[in-house]
């Protein structure tokens, strides 16, 4: 019994030991994973730029301040700009809201001091007051209506040859998603990147209709919202895809050409101004000059 007992004893003994043994690597390695997360993170923080790690969280933290007491309407109409500008620069809403809150403040700080360092009458330095702090408010969305305007203006002019392809792909037997990803594999730019993103938002249960709606108000042009108008109404009506691609390439072009030869017509106009101040007085120079030195020397000889 005792030789059982020590048996027993030295077992357990050795299970104890070697649990305590596999806490202790357990801890180890718990230790060590941890430490390579943080060194990891710390690599990642490192490798963003400056303005990402010091300028955005005070941006992100100001636009909170500043959505925190403004109105829902105005939050989501700068969202809804961001989104036809592509988010530029990674800015999202809050960040736009503390960066002109934070155009705000410079500017205007900029215009009052120059109105208190300006020696002029008060109403010349009140001016320079305002149109500081009118700066600070209207810049950031001054620029924000740029990207806009540039992001559709890249949608309108890869528009064409997108329908042409995917009328290419329609016709010659694939489904509309198909053709879409065709379409993304094949072309680069702003409205590859909403295909893609209306193909995500499908993937991830987001009606057909409601993606393609959202898409047309992300874009803000009015081709691409016809386009998704006319694939609505032949998705509920049971007309061919291919066809309807077809007949809105066709009509794209059309208005296409018709800008063209409307932008043409103009162009008349726009150098009637050039012509008259510029280039008219440089040709009566050429033209008249020598005579009217000539008509000069002839009148001094006949006073004499």
């Amino acid at each position: 019994m005792i030789l059982v007992g020590l048996a027993i004893a030295s077992l357990l003994a050795g299970m104890l030991g070697r649990s305590q043994a596999t806490v202790i690597e357990e801890r180890v390695t718990a230790v060590a994973q941890r430490r390579s997360r943080i060194g990891d993170a710390i690599r990642h923080e490192l490798s963003m730029p400056l303005r990402e790690r010091l300028l955005a969280p005070w941006m992100r933290q100001l636009g909170g301040a500043i959505s925190g007491g403004s109105k829902i309407g105005a939050f989501e109409r700068f969202r809804r700009q961001l989104d036809r500008a592509g988010y530029p620069y990674g800015l999202t809403t809050e960040t736009f809201m503390g960066l002109r809150g934070l155009s705000v403040l410079i500017f205007g700080g900029l215009g009052l001091w120059g109105a208190f360092m300006w020696h002029a009458p008060l109403v010349m330095r009140a001016a320079v007051g305002l149109l500081g702090v009118t700066a600070g408010v209207f810049l950031p969305q001054y620029l924000l209506d740029q990207h806009i305007r540039k992001r559709q203006q890249a949608i309108r002019k890869s528009l064409p040859d997108i329908m042409d392809l995917l009328v290419v792909c329609t016709e010659a037997g694939v489904g509309l998603d198909t053709a879409l990803q065709e379409v993304i594999r094949r072309r680069q730019g702003p409205l590859v990147y909403e295909f893609d993103r209306l193909l995500s938002e499908v993937r991830m249960g987001k009606s057909r209709a409601q993606a393609w709606q959202d898409l047309a108000e992300r874009t803000g042009v009015e081709e691409v919202r016809m386009l998704v108008t006319s694939l609505l109404q032949a998705e509920q009506l049971g007309v061919s895809i291919a066809k309807t691609l077809r007949t809105q390439a066709n009509a794209l072009r059309n208005r296409r050409s018709m800008k063209v030869r409307i932008a043409a017509a103009g162009m008349a106009v726009k150098m009637l101004f050039p012509l008259v101040f510029f280039i008219f007085p440089a040709v009566f120079t050429v033209v008249l000059g020598p005579a009217v030195v000539s008509i000069s020397e002839n009148f001094h000889l006949f006073g004499r």
